[in-house]
């Protein structure tokens, strides 16, 4: 259980630190292209622009914490070997005992209803946002970036109801 819970607590880690990487990449393009057309003044694009360089150091750190995590947990299991189904599903033996397999597949079954339902949410507030948002690109980096999250979240809050059953 205390696996699962590192597992998932550095995936999100991982995908906040992404997004946040990627923003400044994005909203630096967005100004390169206003200033291109002429939108904005060279003086504006110097203010407002963003340096992505500190950002990637949390993502490249998270990184590697995760595929060593990954690594660890997997040599101490399975005779070192990676298998796919460890990286994408979080949990430790699928194979071995039934109830946990049972378990996983009822809580990823869940998180998989609850990322769609949250898609169709984010979907629609997505033309609201031009109204509330002066910063359109950070809400869709963001909206996106929250997918997963919520999607581990669920995993992670239904795995602990039914194991504690």
């Amino acid at each position: 259980m205390r696996t699962l819970l590192i597992t998932i607590i550095l995936r999100i880690l991982l995908i906040i630190s992404f997004a946040v990487h990627v923003f400044p990449s994005m909203k630096s393009s967005q100004l390169s292209k206003m200033l291109m057309n002429k939108q904005i003044s060279y003086d504006f694009y110097v203010e407002n622009g963003i340096y992505s360089n500190y950002y990637s150091i949390p993502f490249f750190i998270l990184v590697l914490l995760n595929v060593w995590f990954t690594y660890f947990n997997s040599k101490k299991r399975n005779n070192g070997r990676i298998l796919m189904k460890e990286i994408v599903i979080p949990e430790v033996n699928l194979d071995d005992d039934e109830r946990e397999s049972e378990i996983t597949g009822k809580s990823a079954k869940v998180a998989f209803s609850v990322i769609i339902v949250f898609s169709f949410l984010l979907l629609s507030l997505f033309p609201m946002a031009t109204t509330f948002f002066d910063e359109l690109i950070a809400y869709s980096v963001f909206a996106v970036a929250a997918l997963p999250i919520i999607g581990l979240l669920t995993y992670l809050i239904t795995y602990k109801v039914l194991y504690s059953r």
